[in-house]
């Protein structure tokens, strides 16, 4: 925070695991976007919001997808 830059670009959006307070595991995105004063930072702010539904779908459908790939090269090779 002292040189004002972030490894990331600004608004870029970030997806990461999380745990929360009971010990479950989720998937959380966020973007962090720096806070200036006439030019110098101040600090940053992030908003975050839970993934986790849409990340399970598309593990569930990329499963899916493996599972009908697989099924389809054996019926070829039969």
């Amino acid at each position: 925070m002292e040189t004002g830059k972030s490894r990331y670009g600004e608004g870029d959006v970030l997806s990461v695991p999380a745990v929360r307070k009971d010990g479950s595991v989720i998937s959380v995105e966020f973007t962090v976007v720096p806070l200036q004063n006439e030019g110098h930072m101040i600090g940053m702010a992030a908003i975050m919001r839970d993934v986790t539904k849409r990340f399970d779908e598309m593990r569930a459908l990329k499963r899916k997808l493996a599972e009908v790939g697989t099924a389809s090269s054996k019926s070829r090779d039969a």
